[in-house]
């Protein structure tokens, strides 16, 4: 476990804008019972006797030209989550630790970077070009490294496997992250060193200051575990690679990006998987990120199809300070089954001279999905897929193509609904009718102040109501028609009428044909 520990993270947020200001005496203030405090300071200022805690009068007492900016908890929490992100090339799993800290589990990574010592020596020295002061301990415990990076010196803060006992004996009580009351009450009894109560019975411990004293010491010794929050899940496969020099052009990120996907095929044949979300997360020389990602409708494994979809989002892509590093992971992954090909035959008749393999047309069909979602937006592809109900207008509704599995040896329309219109109304429009007789279908109705002389009818089909949806029984039922006019036109009209009551049938109009 790696514990990051930005001792100045704030003030190095400032200083990024203007390197001027680095070395330069620089504060950030905070209204505290309506005075004016300091919250933060550099080392130019720490060096002239300004802490954190000092009044804002006092500190210019002591530092004339003291630069003082408003404190903006806002923007910082931001600044350290592009931070995590950036710090995401080390290993998938990183979380914010407070205001000016960060943990990464490093569990089977450090080997990717030569060890654990060139590992925190990477972190610092990046850290330390991007704009950040920063140190970094190493431990087996996040309490044991969140210790080590703050009260250890050099190589003392990488703690070794079966060390962290005697490396947290002499450090003092606040290595423990305890609260400040509790914290200083150790000190009243003389309790200073972790070593002085480590030894002592847990029970006057927890009556005097709760359970929190001894819960810190089995974490810090990795007794217990530590209850982090990590930002993401961590991805099923993963394929990253550094660059000697940054890279700006966009043929040149293509490339890169190829030989990840390359990658990342290869070790997708091995699983017998395939991936139906990719990420590609491109780190920059001044410590951001850019995020690209693409989405299949089937699980995929061709590196040319998927290299194709991320070559568009890539298109017009501008690295403003270069690219150093890139990592491709597989988001989303499933198992990929194996699929049946025509033996290469066609079928040949007077009426159809070839017949196309299902698998390719299907095959096809996705990848046009998925060209489509990737460059508009997957939520603007939709398709229509049926649902289980036999009133029309919740036949059928409207989701995601990405989402719905597409299969054209199984047609999902039923006998029953192809004799459905093409133009269905979203509500019914009422209309007036001239019938013969009752249980029959119209010679006459007008829809939209227009007359219609019925020649030719087909029906009824009755559909009950869905009684199940509705707190209140529904006894209405509908009795569709196909009806044609004099000039050829056909519609689907409905008498809907209620058995249990003597109120005469109303007609609708709820489509047209062709």
């Amino acid at each position: 476990m790696i514990s990051i520990w930005l001792p100045t993270f704030v003030t190095d947020r400032l200083c990024r804008q203007k390197a001027k200001w680095r070395y330069k005496p620089l504060a950030t203030v905070a209204s505290a019972h309506k005075v004016l405090k300091i919250e933060s300071s550099n080392l130019s200022a720490r060096s002239g006797g300004v802490y954190p805690g000092f009044l804002l009068a006092d500190a210019y007492a002591l530092i004339p030209d003291l630069k003082v900016f408003e404190s903006d908890p806002v923007a910082d929490a931001k600044e350290l989550s592009l931070l995590a992100d950036w710090c995401g090339f080390y290993t998938p799993r990183v979380a914010v630790d407070g205001i000016d800290s960060l943990w990464l589990d490093i569990s089977g990574c450090a080997h990717l970077f030569g060890g654990e010592d060139r590992l925190v020596n990477n972190i610092e020295s990046r850290m330390q070009r991007v704009g950040f002061e920063a140190r970094v301990g190493l431990a087996d415990s996040p309490g044991a490294a969140w210790a080590a990076a703050r009260f250890l010196q050099g190589k003392k803060r990488l703690i070794a496997p079966g060390a962290t006992y005697f490396a947290m004996m002499d450090l003092p009580s606040t290595a423990l992250r305890l609260p400040p009351d509790i914290i200083h009450g150790l000190d009243c009894l003389g309790l200073s060193k972790i070593s002085d109560f480590l030894g002592c019975p847990r029970g006057p411990l927890a009556v005097r200051f709760g359970s929190i004293v001894g819960e810190r010491i089995d974490q810090a010794l990795g007794r217990s575990k530590d209850l982090i929050s990590w930002r993401k899940t961590v991805p099923c496969l993963r394929e990253q690679i550094s660059f000697s020099e940054p890279l700006c052009h966009e043929n040149d990120i293509a490339a890169a990006s190829r030989r990840l996907i390359d990658q990342l095929c290869s070790k997708l044949t091995i699983d017998q998987c395939g991936v139906r979300k990719v990420d590609l997360i491109l780190y920059t020389v001044n410590g951001k990120t850019c995020r690209f990602y693409i989405r299949t409708k089937t699980p995929e494994r061709n590196p040319d199809h998927l290299m194709k979809l991320l070559r568009e989002n890539l298109r017009g892509f501008v690295a403003e300070f270069g690219i150093e590093a890139a990592v491709l992971a597989a988001s989303q992954a499933e198992p990929l089954r194996a699929t049946q090909r025509s033996m290469g035959g066609r079928l040949e008749n007077l009426h159809q001279p070839s017949v196309v393999d299902s698998t390719e047309l299907v095959e096809s069909v996705n990848h046009l999905i998925d060209s489509l979602s990737n460059r508009i937006g997957e939520h603007n592809v939709s398709r229509f897929v049926s649902r289980e109900s036999h009133l029309p207008e919740r036949a059928v509704y409207l989701c995601p193509a990405l989402k719905v599995p597409l299969n054209i040896k199984e047609d999902e329309i039923s006998k029953h609904s192809l004799q459905r219109p093409i133009r269905l109304f979203s509500y019914p429009e009422r209309i007036k009718t001239i019938t013969s007789g009752p249980n029959k279908p119209p010679t006459l109705f007008y829809w939209r102040r227009e007359e219609h002389q019925v020649v030719r009818a087909e029906g009824p089909e009755r559909i009950s109501p869905e009684w199940w949806r509705y707190k209140k029984r529904s006894t209405a039922t509908r009795d569709y028609y196909h009806v044609e006019d004099e000039r050829g036109k056909r519609f689907w009209l409905y008498c809907e009428k209620n058995c249990l009551s003597k109120t005469p049938p109303t007609w609708f109009l709820h489509g047209t044909f062709a």
